[in-house]
């Protein structure tokens, strides 16, 4: 029964992990972001600068991105993002799978992406606003810089930084992939690309004599 709640998790939202060390205070957010695109921040630090938590913006799409997501083994692995940017360090990723439209809120903090909320939005063209996270203690980490191959972010596993992920849009290189296994062998994983983020999640388990498999890769952006 754990492993299809977890699938599901999987398939609506990033699986989290719980926060190990103490929240920091939310400061006062500038008034305007800086309006960098994703183009020219990948540019601008060396991989591991980006490991080390030089611009940890470049784990997001720039604002207003619409990223499309192929999905194969259920009907829910195929979604959509739209990302907003609110400020420089908060910025609401809305994910579309068919059925439920999840709002995810982070903020960049010195050392980590936290993410604030995680919720389906209630209404069509629902908006979260930069005054309701002001209100927000972080629900768990999203990423902990430095950013190295066996650190733990809760139940995540840094497996690698370096990963070259085949999707159907590119070939991604230097890819960081996160994975959470569990006691019946079942295994998620999470892979993110310096200039865009999570580009593909999977998750992976023996049904039986048979083995289960779901994979959502990005597609396209717009």
């Amino acid at each position: 029964m754990k492993k299809w709640i977890v699938l599901l998790s999987m398939l609506i939202v990033l699986v989290g992990c719980n926060e190990k060390q103490e929240e920091s205070p939310i400061d006062s957010p500038p008034d305007e972001q800086d309006g960098t695109k994703v183009e020219d921040r990948e540019g601008s630090f060396t991989h591991e600068a980006i490991l080390e938590g030089a611009d940890m913006a470049a784990f997001f799409l720039e604002n207003g991105a619409i990223a499309h997501f192929h999905g194969e083994g259920n009907e829910f692995a195929t979604y959509t993002t739209r990302t907003e940017w609110l400020d420089e360090r908060h910025v609401n990723v809305y994910e579309n799978n068919g059925g439920v439209e999840l709002a995810k809120s982070y903020r960049i903090d010195d050392d980590r992406i936290v993410l604030l909320r995680e919720e389906p939005l209630q209404t069509e063209n629902e908006t979260v606003s930069i005054e309701e996270l002001k209100e927000l203690k972080p629900i768990r980490p999203y990423l902990i810089f430095p950013l190295e191959v066996g650190d733990e972010i809760g139940s995540w596993t840094v497996v690698s930084v370096d990963e070259t992920v085949e999707t159907p849009m590119q070939q991604f290189e230097q890819v960081i992939v996160l994975e959470e296994t569990f006691e019946d062998g079942a295994v998620s994983r999470s892979y993110f690309a310096i200039g865009f983020g999570e580009i593909k999640r999977s998750y992976s388990a023996q049904d039986g004599d048979n083995p289960f498999e779901v994979t959502s890769e990005i597609e396209s952006i717009e």
